[in-house]
C-alpha cells in the first residue's frame, strides 16, 4: 500500500509539472499573438488617454544590439503599441487593487477614490535639486543689483500633503527636500510645506491629476501676494467643467466614478488682456476649446510653451510692477489668480526656452522674478537659468 502511495504522489507532481508547463507554454504563445499583432497594426503616435507620445519602432543596429539599447528600446515599444493596451491597464490596475495594492503602476490609490502620484527616493535627483537651487541663488546675486527681487515657489506633492492621512511612506523625503531648499534660498524661499497640509478636508490637488486645483492654485496666490506685502484678496469661483480626468486617472483607469471640477477665478475671464504666445495673439489665458479635449487642464494657455507674455490691458495698468514666471505647469492655473496685480507677466518653462533667464530678467527690466515649480518637477529639471544653451 505504502508503494502504492507514492507512486499516487509521483503521479500528481507529474501532473502539477505538466499543468505549470501548459500554463508557461499559454502564456508565451498568447504574448507571442499579441506582440505580431501588435506588430502587424499600423504604430499610434500618440496616446490621447495617457496624454503622451508613444515609443516608436527602434532602428536595428549592431551597435544599439551590442550596447543593449535595441533590447530597451524595443520592449518599450512594444508595451506601448501591444493591442488593446487599454484594456490591459485596466485589468492590471483592477487586480492588483483587488489583493489589496495601493500603489499600481507608480500611483497611489487612496480609499476614497483619491490618486496621488508616487515618487521613491531612488527616482529623487537630489543632486539635480541642489543645483537648480544654487542656479537661483547665482541668479539673484546679479539680478538683484538691478533692483530685481528672486522669490521661489515650491509646490509640495499630494503625497506629502497627504502624508498623515495615508500610508505613503514609500515616497521620497520631501521634508529634507525642503530643508535644502531652506537653507540654499534663505528669504527667497516663500515656504509652502506647512500651508499645503489639508485642514477641514480642504483638498488642494485634483482627485485624478496630479496638479493643485483651485483651492491649491488660490492658496498659493494668496501666499505670494501676502509677500509681495499685498492686501488679502478674495476670489469667486467660476466652474468650466465637472468632467475633468487627469494623467493619474490615465496611468490606471480606475475610478471611474471619480471626476474633478475646474474652476477658475471669476473676474479673470473679463478682464483684457493682450496674450503673446509665439508669433499668436490672444484676449484671454483660457482656451475653452480644450474643455473638450481628453487633457482639460489645457485649458489654461492651452499647455505649455517657450514664453507667453501678458499684458494687462486694464485702466491704471501701467503703473503696475512687471513679473517674470519661470515655471512649470502649475504656473498655468496660477497665474489666473495674480493677473491684475501686475503691468506685464511673462512666462518661461526652462523645457524649451534656451536663452539665459538672468539676461531676460536683466533686458526686461522686470520688477520681480518668480521661480514656481513642484517639488518632484524641480528636481528632474535641468536648467540653465544663467547661460544660454544656445551659445
Amino acid at each position: 500500500m505504502a508503494k502504492d502511495k507514492k507512486k499516487i504522489v509521483l503521479n500528481k507532481t507529474k501532473e502539477g509539472k505538466h499543468v505549470n508547463i501548459f500554463l508557461i507554454f499559454t502564456m508565451v504563445i498568447v504574448m507571442a499573438v499579441l506582440s505580431l499583432g501588435s506588430l502587424a497594426v499600423p504604430d499610434r503616435e500618440k496616446s490621447d488617454n495617457e496624454n503622451r507620445f508613444l515609443t516608436q519602432k527602434p532602428k536595428f543596429s549592431v551597435e544599439n544590439v551590442l550596447e543593449g539599447k535595441f533590447e530597451t528600446q524595443l520592449e518599450d515599444y512594444l508595451s506601448d503599441q501591444i493591442i488593446g493596451r487599454e484594456n490591459w491597464i485596466k485589468i492590471m490596475s483592477a487586480t492588483l487593487k483587488s489583493v489589496g495594492y495601493k500603489d499600481v503602476n507608480g500611483v497611489y490609490i487612496l480609499d476614497d477614490g483619491r490618486l496621488i502620484e508616487r515618487k521613491t527616493q531612488s527616482e529623487f535627483n537630489s543632486v539635480r535639486f541642489k543645483n537648480n537651487l544654487d542656479q537661483i541663488v547665482e541668479m539673484n546675486d546679479e539680478v538683484s543689483e538691478a533692483g530685481t527681487e528672486v522669490k521661489v515657489m515650491l509646490v509640495p506633492t499630494a503625497a506629502h500633503s497627504y502624508r498623515d492621512k495615508a500610508n505613503l511612506s514609500t515616497n521620497f523625503d520631501e521634508g529634507e527636500a525642503f530643508t535644502v531648499a531652506r537653507d540654499t534660498l534663505g528669504d527667497m524661499l516663500i515656504d509652502l510645506e506647512d500651508a499645503f497640509v489639508p485642514e477641514d478636508n480642504t483638498a488642494y490637488y485634483y482627485k485624478t491629476d496630479h496638479h493643485w486645483n483651485y483651492s491649491g492654485a488660490e492658496k498659493g496666490a494668496s501666499v505670494y501676494r501676502d509677500s509681495l506685502g499685498l492686501s488679502p484678496k478674495n476670489w469667486e469661483a467660476e466652474e468650466l467643467t465637472k468632467d475633468f480626468k487627469g494623467t493619474l486617472y490615465s496611468k490606471v483607469l480606475l475610478s471611474e466614478r471619480v471626476r474633478d471640477t475646474i474652476n477658475v477665478p471669476e473676474d479673470s475671464m473679463d478682464m483684457k488682456l493682450k496674450v503673446s504666445i509665439g508669433d499668436e495673439a490672444y484676449d484671454s489665458v483660457y482656451f475653452m476649446d480644450r474643455l473638450e479635449n481628453k487633457d482639460k487642464y489645457e485649458v489654461f494657455f492651452g499647455g505649455n510653451y517657450e514664453k507667453v507674455d501678458i499684458v494687462n490691458e486694464g485702466s491704471g495698468s501701467k503703473a503696475k510692477p512687471r513679473l517674470l514666471i519661470v515655471k512649470d505647469s502649475y504656473a498655468n492655473s496660477f497665474v489666473p489668480f495674480i493677473l491684475d496685480d501686475f503691468s506685464l507677466i511673462t512666462m518661461v518653462d526652462t523645457r524649451y526656452f534656451r536663452e539665459s533667464v538672468k539676461d531676460l530678467a536683466l533686458d526686461g527690466e522686470y520688477d520681480q522674478v518668480l521661480v514656481l515649480y513642484s517639488v518632484s518637477n524641480f528636481s528632474e529639471e535641468k536648467m540653465s537659468l544663467n547661460t544660454s544653451v544656445l551659445q
